[in-house]
């Protein structure tokens, strides 16, 4: 399973996402579509913690971050890598 395929999943069950799987985009925008509000920043970050073993800084809580499963999966990859 990659990265994106676990956000994924973690958007479908987690938060507030309707449709399925599949019908998430890469590129869809989850504030705009209003699956990641602010208590659902506070989970992500809890979930991309706990999974990936990241610590989030309080100067990366930006939208850019979390706008989409790309940017998540980029986000998290930034992290490991530095």
């Amino acid at each position: 399973m990659t990265d994106k395929d676990t956000i994924r999943r973690f958007v479908v069950e987690e938060l507030q996402w309707t449709g399925s799987a599949e019908e998430l985009a890469d590129d869809a925008s989850l504030i705009d579509a209003g699956v990641i509000d602010s208590l659902g920043i506070v989970q992500t970050i809890a979930f991309l913690e706990s999974t990936f073993g990241i610590k989030v800084r309080d100067d990366e809580l930006m939208p850019r971050n979390f706008e989409t499963i790309n940017s998540i999966a980029a986000f998290v990859e930034s992290k490991r890598s530095s």
